[in-house]
């Protein structure tokens, strides 16, 4: 999971605050342009890319290919409804599809969580890990039980697609790194490394980039 650093509001989001509109009056394309292009076009949860390619019966289904989340639901906290603070954006989560196969918003619902992925003063980065397995935890026990029960990110599907990044990142930079001889040229290149997946490439982000973050990062500890 990716911290996501907030730009500016969309002016039409706050034109429709000052006009006293709710959000499901509101003109959202604006706003989805908006969350898709501060994320980097990945999943404010998941990371995989966004908008989600659809499967031509989920496009007969009319299913969404992407879903504008709120963080501390609209149901519970109308307040936060137009705050753009509380707006990102999740893929589809398996929308449609039954309730154990779903992740993300769609497995959410109705439910808070504890975190949010743009928070600035606690860093959601510094709270998650990442397994050889794939699974996604958290040390903190409120953040892992919101992980597995609320947005059930450790399904098979994202946990096999989660093992793949950190087997093939963690085989490269350990071969790559080998070939670098003497600390500080191994800490330069991991450095280049890190650097290169917090790069944004045609507006996007690596999907799944912060496995590799974390995995480069235990490499770099070493180094202090």
């Amino acid at each position: 999971m990716k911290q996501i650093i907030k730009n500016n509001e969309p002016r039409s989001l706050i034109q429709h605050r000052a006009q006293r509109g709710n959000y499901d009056n509101l003109n959202k394309d604006e706003l989805r342009t908006s969350l898709i292009t501060e994320q980097g076009h990945i999943c404010c949860y998941c990371m995989c890319r966004i908008p989600h390619k659809l499967k031509p019966e989920e496009i007969e289904k009319n299913y969404p290919d992407s879903k504008i989340e709120h963080v501390k639901c609209q149901s519970k906290n109308r307040p936060l409804e137009l705050t753009y603070q509380n707006l990102l954006l999740s893929c589809n989560g398996k929308h449609g599809y039954p309730r154990q196969m779903q992740t993300c918003d769609s497995h959410k619902g109705e439910n808070d969580l504890s975190f949010n992925p743009a928070e600035t003063q606690r860093n959601i980065e510094n709270f998650i890990k990442y397994s050889a397995n794939g699974e996604i935890f958290s040390d903190d026990e409120t953040i892992n039980q919101e992980l597995n029960e609320v947005l059930n990110l450790n399904t098979k599907d994202l946990k096999d697609i989660r093992e793949l990044f950190y087997k093939d990142i963690q085989t490269r930079i350990i071969r790559e790194g080998k070939k670098r001889k003497g600390k500080d040229i191994q800490k330069r290149f991991y450095e280049s490394e890190k650097e290169q997946l917090l790069t944004l490439k045609d507006g996007k982000f690596e999907p799944y980039c912060m496995i590799g973050i974390y995995l480069i990062n235990k490499k770099l500890s070493k180094y202090n």
